[in-house]
């Protein structure tokens, strides 16, 4: 018999089962330093009672179930949405004038734009035709965020509020949490086993369910990446044949 051993690294990609059992495109979810099974089964056993040893006499199994694991790293609204049942949506750039702020701000008070990614932006009082111009560094500050603090207003004149603001706004992804609907996936990890010479290694699951992130870490300290833990459960593929050669659950696969 020929010893082998496994070392594992690769790519872990998920393609969304699609209405009617269609398959979607399979997207690499990016960067997953962990990723493992578990298998599982009930065991029911019966054990006699004539003998007075309450020997076991049968055992047999139910309940067959697979979950998995894994640690992600691409932080990103992609793999937010994915696994926070949530949506995703997207900004496009482009530009707001005469966005108007509350009525009574002073000296102080920090007001949130209604686009982020924020460049270029212009404080203005309400008067016409010739409105005035707040200064930046002197009346106002603001960050790419889109809050706009206000460091002081001018007295002679005041300005006549509301105060409008004229900005650009760049391009944002954006993932609502917690507001979708739960999706099942087809799972696949295409690896190298580096203790065999680099030698290729498939393993397909038909379907998963995702749990939710486990750990979505925002502030990281030390020397070690943020990593987002997320389980799966293996969910049993009725398209299949029960006796065919794929199986109903998934299959592993060496390359000779």
């Amino acid at each position: 018999m020929t010893d082998k051993y496994f070392y594992g690294q690769g790519k872990f990609e998920l393609a969304e089962i699609l209405s009617g059992g269609a398959l979607g495109p399979y997207v690499w979810v990016g960067d997953v330093s962990e990723l493992s099974g578990t298998m599982s089964q009930t065991a029911i056993n019966h054990r006699e009672s004539y003998s007075g040893k309450k020997a076991k006499v049968r055992e047999f199994f139910t309940e067959l179930g697979m979950d998995w694991s894994a640690t992600l790293h691409k932080i990103d609204a992609d793999n937010i949405a994915k696994f926070s049942l949530g949506t995703l949506t997207a900004q496009v750039a482009g530009t707001v004038t005469g966005e108007a702020f509350p009525t009574g701000l002073v000296a102080g008070d920090v007001i949130q734009l209604a686009k982020t990614n924020v460049s270029s932006l212009v404080l203005t009082d309400s008067v016409t035709p010739t409105p005035f111009t707040l200064v930046r560094g002197t009346h106002y500050e603001y960050d790419v965020f889109g809050d706009v603090e206000l460091l002081a207003l001018p007295t002679t004149p005041a300005p006549t509020q509301p105060l409008k603001a004229a900005y650009s706004h760049g391009a944002t992804r954006q993932a609502a949490l917690l507001n979708g609907t739960r999706k099942n996936y087809a799972m696949r990890y295409k690896g190298v086993n580096l203790a065999e010479n680099d030698a290729p290694v498939l393993l397909e699951i038909y379907k998963v369910s995702p749990g939710l992130l486990q750990t979505l870490a925002m502030i990281t300290s030390g020397n070690q990446l943020a990593g987002a833990p997320v389980t799966f459960t293996s969910l049993l593929d009725t398209s299949k044949p029960a006796n065919g050669a794929l199986g109903q659950y998934g299959r592993y696969v060496e390359f000779s």
